[in-house]
């Protein structure tokens, strides 16, 4: 791959400002974006990516593979799957409910070297939206980044920006090519039981859009250094042990490494008494 043919998804955008803030190996990123090496898909994501085919009839963007459901010896499906069929039934209802007419599935988007794939492209009562399919166990957590306590997406008590993202760069991302608004809603199905499921539309300021177009410039500047100057690897024993190269890593942490705490008469004197 030469330096012009770069491209920043969303996803790419979260993993390299997670990179850096040291809190991503530069290694992994070099892995999965640039030498496109396909990642282990976890229980949870497979099941996700099932769900997603069962309703869209796309496929995963970064595996184009019909995804198969676990199945039992008895030749019936894992209880998770059947519990998330049922969901692909509530999505169903809820198409026909609103009134949603599919325009695309697994719709690809590009301008520039910015890409993106929505799930699906839809109109509801003549207008364009955007709809992302979410599965999550996490479906009314607000402690968690991944959490989709709709009270807790947004505001000052602890915005979900992991989240967020997407629905910025997919609008933005569409209104270049297209030059058309267009709404975003997030479709949120729990994988915990059969019923739970929200729709969330998603209302963005303007003034957001302009700042998500700086931040891709200097996502775009620094992913191109680090192809130019090499990908650092951050080595850190949690996520080694959870990284998908780290069969073959020469940098992986197997041992933690040693932190040093400082304990003094201040410390003692401020803390709780015994």
């Amino acid at each position: 791959m030469k330096k012009e043919e770069l491209k920043i998804s969303q996803s790419l955008l979260k993993a390299l400002t997670k990179y850096a803030e040291k809190k991503e190996c530069g290694l992994k990123i070099e892995a999965q974006y640039i030498d496109r090496i396909p990642s282990v898909c976890t229980p949870p994501q497979a099941l996700g990516n099932w769900f997603e085919y069962k309703c869209t009839g796309a496929l995963p963007p970064y595996n184009p593979v019909i995804p198969e459901p676990k199945v039992l010896k008895s030749g019936k499906l894992a209880v998770a799957y059947e519990r998330m069929l049922k969901q692909v039934e509530n999505y169903k209802q809820a198409l026909e409910h609103y009134s949603v007419k599919v325009l695309h599935a697994g719709f690809d988007m590009e301008f520039s070297n910015i890409t993106g794939t929505a799930d699906l492209i839809v109109e509801i009562e003549g207008k364009k939206a955007i709809i992302d399919i979410k599965t999550t166990g996490l479906f009314e957590d607000k402690w968690n980044e991944y959490g989709w306590s709709t009270e807790h997406l947004t505001g000052g008590f602890r915005p979900k920006l992991t989240l967020l993202v997407q629905a910025l760069h997919y609008k933005w991302l569409y209104k270049n090519i297209y030059n058309e608004d267009v709404d975003f809603y997030f479709w949120v199905f729990s994988t915990q039981n059969e019923h739970d499921f929200k729709i969330i539309k998603l209302n963005i300021e303007e003034e957001l859009f302009e700042e998500h177009a700086h931040d891709i410039k200097i996502g775009l500047n620094f992913l191109k250094h680090s192809f130019e100057n090499g990908f650092k690897a951050y080595p850190n024993i949690s996520r080694c042990a959870k990284c998908y190269i780290n069969d073959k890593c020469k940098e992986r942490m197997k041992v933690p490494v040693v932190s040093v705490v400082d304990f003094g008469l201040t410390d003692k004197q401020m803390g709780e008494p015994i």
